[in-house]
C-alpha cells in the first residue's frame, strides 16, 4: 500500500490501463476532492458537482484502455471535467427551451378548453344568482339580458309598464353582479388548478 502511495501519476495510469483497480482507486483519492472543488466553483451546486466527479471517474475507468494522456493525468482530468461542465450547461439550456416549448404548446392547444370551463362555471353562477331573484325580477332579466327583448316587448309580455320593467331590471342586475363578484373566486380557483394540472 505504501508503495502504491508513492507511485507517480504516470505509473498509476499505466497500471490502471492494465486493469489495476488499486491504481485507479489511488488516482481517485488523489484527485476527486480537487475535481469536486473545481466543478463546484463552476456549477455552484454540491449535488451536481458530486455527480460530475462520479461520472468523470466512472468514464475514466470504463474507457481506461482507449484513453491516451497527451500531457499529464491531472491536465487530462481538468480538461475532461471542463467538458462535463459545458455539457451540463448545454443540456440545462436545452431543457429550458424544451420546457418553454411544451408549455406554449399546452397553452395553445388547451386554451379553448380553458375558455369552455370558464364560461360553463360562469353559467352555473348565473343560474344560482337568478335563483335568488324574485319571480318578476328573474323574468325581466331573462327576457331582456338573455333572450334579447326590448323594454317595451318585455312590458307587453308581462303586462307591466316599461318603467316597472326598468326598475326590476336595475335591481336584478345589481343582485346578479354582487353574487357573481362574490363567488367568482371559485371560478378563478378552478381555472388555476386546471392550468397547473396542464403544465405539470
Amino acid at each position: 500500500m505504501v508503495a502504491s502511495l508513492s507511485k507517480s501519476d504516470k505509473e498509476l495510469t499505466t497500471l490502471m490501463k492494465n486493469g489495476n483497480v488499486l491504481a485507479f482507486t489511488q488516482l481517485y483519492h488523489r484527485y476527486s476532492s480537487k475535481m469536486y472543488a473545481n466543478m463546484f466553483r463552476m456549477v455552484k451546486d454540491k449535488e451536481v458537482a458530486v455527480e460530475m466527479v462520479q461520472v468523470l471517474f466512472s468514464r475514466i475507468w470504463q474507457q481506461r484502455e482507449a484513453i491516451t494522456y497527451e500531457h499529464d493525468f491531472a491536465a487530462y482530468l481538468y480538461r475532461a471535467g471542463s467538458n462535463l461542465v459545458c455539457d451540463f450547461y448545454r443540456k440545462l439550456e436545452s431543457d429550458r427551451k424544451m420546457t418553454a416549448h411544451f408549455k406554449s404548446t399546452i397553452i395553445e392547444h388547451y386554451s379553448h378548453i380553458e375558455e369552455k370551463i370558464f364560461f360553463k362555471e360562469s353559467e352555473i353562477l348565473l343560474e344560482q344568482a337568478l335563483a335568488k331573484l324574485s319571480s318578476q325580477q328573474r323574468q325581466v332579466y331573462q327576457l331582456i339580458k338573455i333572450d334579447g327583448f326590448s323594454y317595451k316587448e318585455t312590458a307587453a309580455k308581462l303586462g307591466i309598464s316599461p318603467h316597472t320593467v326598468k326598475e326590476y331590471l336595475s335591481k336584478a342586475k345589481n343582485l346578479v353582479k354582487s353574487y357573481m363578484i362574490k363567488n367568482m373566486e371559485i371560478v378563478t380557483f378552478l381555472m388555476i388548478g386546471f392550468y397547473i394540472a396542464l403544465l405539470w
